[in-house]
């Protein structure tokens, strides 16, 4: 079994030492597909490193499994593909609003949001993580998206209207078509962050947020790694 690759300078380091926190979803063959997306099957190119000399795999999956960022033309007919959304629009200030655990199927409204510390004029130019704790439960389940809690339509406009660089979130988006919060927030130009994770750990703000996709040209959504860096003295204030 293939060992994983130490940092030596950070192998034994705390998240506090470290400061860099990963929120992304796990990717294999059990990741839970969106319904009506197929699952992603991983199949050997080359065999055996000891036989071959090297190891190679063929992945194919929906660009929407897993953790990955909508660009405004996954909906909006004329609007930028993943890899025409400026760069810096993927690596911002993050403020981090905690939700509360919550329950299947709840739909998260304006009222909700403001109550748990929402304030749109924060929110503006910087990435928006909407924090719930669903996928931490549920991400290995078939109650991932059949139960999953939803953005509300006011809570969507709202967002919008402030205009975040990118809205990050741990709970859908929308649950149904016309996909109204979609449209709303990638006609404001809001990238979509979703399926991320850990959200509930970090602290509501004085940290960044780095969400790089692949680029891959003129698609609608693209694969991201995304990274929390909280410097030491946040975490040290928590």
């Amino acid at each position: 079994m293939p060992r994983p690759l130490a940092n030596h300078r950070t192998a034994a380091a705390s998240p506090a030492e470290r400061g860099l926190i990963d929120l992304t979803m796990p990717m294999s063959e059990r990741t839970i597909p969106f319904p009506g997306h197929p699952p992603t099957e991983l199949e050997p190119l080359h065999g055996s490193s000891e036989t071959e000399g090297l190891r190679n795999t063929v992945m194919r999956s929906s660009l929407h499994t897993g953790t990955h960022i909508d660009a405004p033309s996954h909906l909006v007919a004329d609007g930028a593909s993943i890899d025409q959304i400026p760069i810096e629009r993927f690596w911002r200030p993050a403020l981090r609003v905690d939700l509360g655990e919550t329950e299947a199927r709840a739909r998260i409204d304006l009222a909700r949001l403001s109550s748990a510390g929402y304030s749109p004029a924060r929110a503006s130019e910087a990435i928006l993580l909407l924090a719930t704790g669903w996928t931490d439960r549920a991400w290995q389940s078939k109650r991932l998206f059949e139960d999953m809690p939803v953005l509300g339509e006011d809570a969507a406009v709202a967002i919008a209207a402030a205009r975040p660089a990118a809205l990050g979130l741990d709970f859908a988006i929308d649950d149904r078509p016309p996909w109204p919060n979609h449209a709303a927030l990638l006609g404001a130009e809001v990238a979509l962050i979703e399926n991320l994770m850990g959200l509930r750990a970090l602290p509501p703000e004085g940290f960044e947020v780095i969400a790089f996709p692949q680029r891959l040209a003129g698609e609608a959504a693209a694969p991201a790694r995304v990274v929390a860096s909280i410097p030491r003295p946040v975490w040290s204030a928590q």
